[in-house]
C-alpha cells in the first residue's frame, strides 16, 4: 500500500513543472483524486484515481457538483476560487472526527487551468485513533487494580461509621464523616473514568486542576508498586485547550514505564513538578530507574521500536505525537543507573 509521503512524491515531477507529466495525461496515473478544471471551473478531465470515488456521469460540470456529498465540499471549492482569486497555487487540511484530507490546488498560469489533488488520509486517522485509544485501555487496566485498592480505604471507614451509628443510634455524629469519604470515592472514580472516556474533542481547562486530578490516580498506583511519588504544582490563572483523557493518558504511560524500569537496589522515586512561562505549561517528569542509553533514545520517536520483550513500540511515540498535536513538545532526557527526566510543553490558550 502506498504511504502518504509516497503519495505526496509522486506528483513532484507534476509540481516541478513536468510538462510531459502535465500535457500527455501521465498525471492520470497518480494514484490519488485528481480533477482538471478549465477556466471556468468545469471539470474538464479527471484520472483513473477518481473512478469509485466519484459519480462522473456526466462531463463538463462545474467543480461545486462534481464534489456533491464529498467531505469538505465547499471547502475545496472556496480554495479553488482563492487559488483563482490570487493567481497562485494553495495546500490546506480538512479535518474533522471522521476524515482527514489534505487538498492541493494547482494553478497552471500559462492555460488558466487549475488541477485538484486530494490526498485522502481518514483510513490512516481512523487507525490512528483506534491505536490511541487502544492504549488508553492499556492505561486504564495499568491502574486498575490500584484504584479499587484506593476506595477500599474510604469504604471501610463509610461501613466502620455506619456500624458505630447503628450501634449509638447517632448518625448525625458520623454524618459528615461519611459525605467525606463518599465524596473522596467519587473523586477517585471521576478521575479514572475521565481517563477511559473515548473523547476526540478538546475543552479549555486549567493545568493545574488537570494535574492535580491525576495525583488520585498515581499516588495508588505508586503505592501498589512501593514507589515514593513526589509533586509540586504552580499555580496559574491561565487555560491550556486539550484533550483531558489523552493528556492523562500520556501521564500514566510515563507512569508505566517508570515502574518498568525500575531496580530492586534503589528506593524508588517517581517526581512530577510543574510550571508556567509567559506562553506555555511546562510537565516534568523525573523517575531513578536503570535510566535509557543514549542511542536507545535516538530511535524512541520511532514507531513499533520497543527494548521490551512484550513491548509494542507504541507508547512513547504515541505520547510524543499526542503532545504534538496539542501543537506541544516532548523531549527525554536520559542517563544510564541514573534516571529519566521527560519534559513536556502545552501552550496556554488564547
Amino acid at each position: 500500500m502506498t504511504n502518504s509521503k509516497e503519495k505526496e512524491e509522486s506528483i513532484r515531477p507534476f509540481l516541478d513543472g513536468d510538462t510531459k507529466t502535465q500535457d500527455e495525461g501521465l498525471w492520470k496515473e497518480i494514484e490519488i483524486p485528481i480533477i482538471k478544471l478549465n477556466e471556468h471551473n468545469i471539470v474538464e478531465d479527471v484520472n483513473d484515481a477518481c473512478y469509485g470515488k466519484f459519480s462522473i456521469d456526466e462531463s463538463q460540470i462545474p467543480i461545486h457538483q462534481f464534489l456533491k456529498d464529498y467531505p469538505f465540499q465547499e471547502k475545496i471549492c472556496n480554495l479553488v476560487y482563492q487559488a483563482r482569486q490570487e493567481n497562485r497555487s494553495l495546500e490546506n487540511i480538512f479535518e474533522n472526527e471522521h476524515f482527514l484530507l489534505k487538498c492541493k490546488v494547482v494553478h497552471m498560469n500559462r492555460n488558466d487551468v487549475v488541477f485538484v489533488f486530494l490526498y485522502d488520509y481518514s483510513l490512516q486517522k481512523q487507525y490512528e485513533q483506534l491505536q490511541a485509544f487502544h492504549e488508553q485501555m492499556k492505561a486504564v487496566s495499568h491502574v486498575s487494580a490500584s484504584v479499587a485498592h484506593e476506595l477500599r480505604n474510604p469504604l471501610s471507614v463509610i461501613i466502620g461509621f455506619l456500624q458505630l451509628a447503628k450501634l449509638t443510634d447517632k448518625f448525625s455524629l458520623y454524618y459528615d464523616t461519611i459525605l467525606s469519604e463518599l465524596n473522596r470515592m467519587n473523586s477517585i472514580i471521576e478521575n479514572f473514568l475521565s481517563v477511559s472516556r473515548k473523547k476526540t474533542e478538546r475543552e479549555t481547562q486549567s493545568p493545574e486542576e488537570i494535574m492535580k486530578s491525576l495525583v488520585e490516580i498515581i499516588n495508588p498506583e505508586c503505592l501498589l508498586h512501593n514507589v515514593t511519588f513526589t509533586y509540586q504544582f504552580s499555580k496559574t490563572e491561565k487555560k491550556v485547550n486539550v484533550n483531558v483523557a489523552n493528556i492523562k493518558q500520556v501521564m500514566l504511560n510515563l507512569l508505566r514505564n517508570s515502574i518498568e524500569a525500575y531496580s530492586d537496589s534503589v528506593e524508588k522515586r517517581f517526581h512530577i513538578e510543574s510550571w508556567s512561562t509567559s506562553n506555555e505549561y511546562v510537565i516534568q517528569v523525573e523517575d531513578n530507574g536503570v535510566g535509557i542509553p543514549s542511542d536507545v533514545i535516538e530511535q524512541l520517536g520511532e514507531p513499533f521500536f520497543t527494548t521490551k520483550k512484550q513491548g509494542t513500540g507504541v507508547g512513547i511515540p504515541l505520547c510524543k505525537k499526542i503532545i504534538e498535536e496539542h501543537d506541544g513538545t516532548f523531549f527525554i532526557e536520559s542517563k544510564v543507573n541514573k534516571g529519566t527526566k521527560i519534559t513536556i510543553t502545552l501552550p496556554f490558550h488564547s
